[in-house]
């Protein structure tokens, strides 16, 4: 999905102490886009690695 290049690209832009306003300048769009597709990516990220990620403790209910 040609969003998740920009989504990975803002988000990685915006965690290295860029703006919303000068990542949606260098995407070629509005700074509520940049910030829109870079949370989305983000949070689809995270999604995917919750899902993904092993127990580290298997803590049963049972007795």
């Amino acid at each position: 999905m040609p969003w998740d290049e920009d989504g990975g690209y803002a988000w990685e832009r915006r965690e290295a102490g860029y703006t919303w306003e000068q990542i949606g300048s260098e995407l070629g769009c509005p700074a509520h886009v940049a910030q829109n597709l870079g949370e989305r990516y983000h949070a689809d990220v995270t999604a995917e690695m919750t899902r993904n990620q092993l127990s580290l403790f298997d803590i049963s209910t049972e007795t």
